[in-house]
């Protein structure tokens, strides 16, 4: 092949015939370089031959590469030809090493980068649609930033126990950082501390199981002892109950909800004793306003209980709006009845200032403040539905409903009393009144 000596001329003008696909022209000064024109293109190549076997590889387009350039790439090539390594396998070498260092230098990047509260929302868009709703609105409550107002009561929401984490960069999360966010939180809300702690820990698991994350974090901080030893423990159930000086705020939280329908609830919880799923599931069917009297199902007796409705409550019940069958219904639940009274209860405790008490705890509270107006140990067992000692007990089917509701209208009273709240049976029409 004849070969000329490159200018810019020269490559300027060679171009392609019409009637062919490609053309070459070679270097005289470089070994082995040469330009190839196609229809439209033009570029410097290096060919050469190793073991005997011809080898071509495309240097760059004239318009990026100049005539020096190529020609020096072409004797770099030639080296390494003449050296005996396939200038094909160096290549793909560099461009694998140069892949893993950019590969390196963007772990690197998201390990300097991403956020707990990124990754955090990966994981409950991930699980959104394997738990329950009431599980998922845990998970979103406690991680909340707050700030915004309240929609009820004054003031603005407070950040979730877990947003201080979630600002954080997952690298950043050691043990003694959860140590510390813990005696932190521990401090002023202990339950939700603990609560928030076990949340991370499932979260910090997934995560270290997750190809994307698990080189980003230290998966064995939610495991160290000094972390543990630091989490709240679950509050005793002597202390899940409401103490007399509680009441009055709890009631006006309670009957400040916008709801009616879960604020008649939680109050009926509190002045029946009944079980939370007793309660939910009562009908209409199940109320004698003349009589004063509601049924319900119990867990201990298959033919269910009668016991009284006393007045207050009574006017309240009777206030409800009559969508369906059931007394505490939800035009948005599946099957038309009240399912998750929690998180609206839980919000009055936080506006009333109150410690954290369960819906069973409100039933635990009428047992413990029934001693106050002497109630015999029998008759809060009937109410509350409770199985009876065969010796204590031996008349505990024979108690008549009157004798329920002269004690259960006490009782009833006297929390009024203590909650501020001015009520009298003849004013079941004319609305309740707060005592100032």
């Amino acid at each position: 092949m004849s070969k000329v000596k490159f200018t810019a001329g020269q490559i300027a003008k060679f171009a392609c015939p019409a009637d062919k696909q490609q053309v070459f022209m070679w270097d005289s000064e470089a070994p082995g370089l040469g330009l190839r024109a196609t229809h439209g293109a033009k570029s410097y190549i290096y060919q050469g031959k190793l073991n005997n076997n011809a080898i071509r590889i495309t240097i760059g387009d004239v318009k990026t590469w100049s005539i020096k350039d190529a020609q020096a790439e072409a004797r770099r090539l030639q080296t390494l030809i003449d050296a005996g390594t396939d200038p094909r396998q160096a290549k793909a070498e560099k461009i694998a090493k140069a892949e893993a260092v950019k590969e390196q230098a963007k772990t690197q990047a998201i390990r300097q980068a991403v956020t707990v509260q990124k990754v955090w929302n990966a994981y409950l868009e991930h699980h959104q649609d394997y738990w329950g709703e009431r599980h998922y609105r845990d998970h979103v409550n406690l991680s909340q930033a707050g700030g915004l107002p309240k929609k009820r009561g004054s003031g603005l929401t407070v950040p979730g126990v877990l947003f201080p984490l979630l600002q954080m960069r997952m690298i950043e999360v050691n043990a003694d950082v959860l140590a510390e966010w813990q005696k932190s939180e521990a401090q002023t809300r202990a339950n939700n501390a603990r609560q928030g702690f076990e949340m991370f820990r499932a979260f910090w698991r997934w995560c270290s199981q997750h190809k994307d994350y698990a080189s980003l974090i230290d998966a064995q901080a939610v495991e160290n002892q000094d972390v543990r030893k630091k989490v709240p423990s679950r509050k005793a159930k002597k202390f899940d109950v409401l103490q007399r000086a509680h009441l009055k705020d709890w009631f006006e939280a309670v009957r400040g909800l916008s709801n009616p329908v879960i604020a008649t609830y939680l109050q009926g919880l509190l002045l029946t004793g009944a079980r939370r799923e007793e309660l939910a599931e009562l009908k209409w069917s199940d109320i004698d306003f003349k009589l004063g009297a509601m049924w319900l199902k119990d867990k201990v007796d298959d033919e269910g209980r009668m016991i009284p409705l006393p007045p207050y409550l009574a006017a309240l019940v009777a206030g409800l709006p009559r969508r369906n069958e059931w007394v505490f219904s939800s035009p948005t639940a599946a099957d038309g009845k009240l399912a998750e009274p929690r998180i609206a209860h839980n919000r009055a405790l936080d506006t009333a200032g109150l410690e954290h008490v369960t819906l069973h705890g409100l039933r635990r509270t009428f047992a413990s403040l029934a001693e106050w107006v002497e109630m015999p140990v029998g008759i809060v067992a009937q109410i509350m539905g409770h199985k009876p000692n065969a010796t204590a007990e031996k008349h505990y089917k024979t108690r008549p409903l009157e004798l329920l509701a002269i004690w259960h209208g006490k009782y009833e009273a006297w929390i009024l009393e203590q909650a501020g709240i001015e009520f009298a049976q003849s004013e079941q029409n004319q609305g309740l009144r707060v005592v100032k």
